[in-house]
């Protein structure tokens, strides 16, 4: 399997770096980033460890997530990639995943 980031979960990850880095100190950031980043590519050799996202069901592309701190790591299994579509803030709205996510 292969691990792709979307465009939008990179731009995540650098809106979680740059607020952490901001926030508490630029080694705090990096840390967090690279734990979020590491729970990604564990998808390679376990794709379907994830729950399924509920909120995102409706789309019928079997969204499902993996928790790291407070943040969901959304991703969906296409054959033999693995595409993470969305690093989402528990802190936020549910809302939000469906405009994110589409």
């Amino acid at each position: 399997m292969e691990v792709r980031y979307t465009t939008w979960a990179e731009i995540c990850l650098k809106e979680i770096y740059d607020y952490y880095s901001e926030e508490v100190n630029p080694e705090k950031a990096s840390e967090i980033v690279n734990k979020i980043m590491d729970r990604g590519e564990a998808l390679e050799n376990y794709p379907n460890r994830g729950r399924i996202e509920k909120d995102l069901r409706f789309l019928g592309k079997e969204h499902r997530y993996l928790l790291e701190y407070h943040y969901k790591i959304i991703y969906k299994v296409e054959g033999e990639i693995v595409t993470i579509t969305d690093i989402f803030s528990n802190h936020q709205k549910p809302s939000k995943k469906l405009k994110r996510n589409k």
